[in-house]
């Protein structure tokens, strides 16, 4: 049976692909789960309709965090964090921090990233962390922790 996927599916394919599965397991699990339709004359019309929708969208987003790594890279964030003399600190900047402060600066909305912190930063000084935003691209924001006076 002919089928459009409306989701990835692992070991079938990818949203928007034709493929060719057995009767059972495109009624009863993928129509049933709604992760595919039948690939009906009406659906394949459809299915151009649906991947320009998808690429237009896609295309939305790309500029989006296009726009997004730009913001990132020219932006400093300070975190002022209790020290003792010797500049070890009190405490830690980690990625859950950075990644609210990027959504207070609202530099971020609903978008998912990636912040690359191998482990928190526990001294003070500055550093380049950087960012994946998906789809290949990464951005490298710096990052100043202050001891707190």
């Amino acid at each position: 049976m002919k089928i459009i996927l409306l989701q990835d599916v692992r070991n079938v394919g990818k949203k928007y692909d034709v493929k060719d599965v057995s009767d059972g397991y495109a009624r009863n699990f993928l129509i049933a789960n709604k992760l595919a339709e039948a690939a009906t004359a009406g659906a394949l019309a459809k299915l151009d309709k649906m991947k320009a929708e998808h690429d237009q969208e896609d295309k939305e987003l790309m500029r989006r965090l296009h726009e997004i790594a730009k913001q990132i890279n020219e932006l400093g964030l300070q975190f002022e964090i209790e020290a003792d003399a010797s500049g070890s600190v009190f405490g830690s900047v980690n990625k859950e921090a950075i990644t609210k402060a990027l959504r207070e600066h609202n530099v971020l909305r609903n978008e998912r990233v990636d912040v690359i912190l191998e482990h928190p930063i526990k001294k003070v000084g500055e550093y380049i962390v950087p960012v994946d935003l998906k789809k290949g691209i990464t951005a490298n924001l710096k990052i100043i922790v202050k001891a707190k006076k």
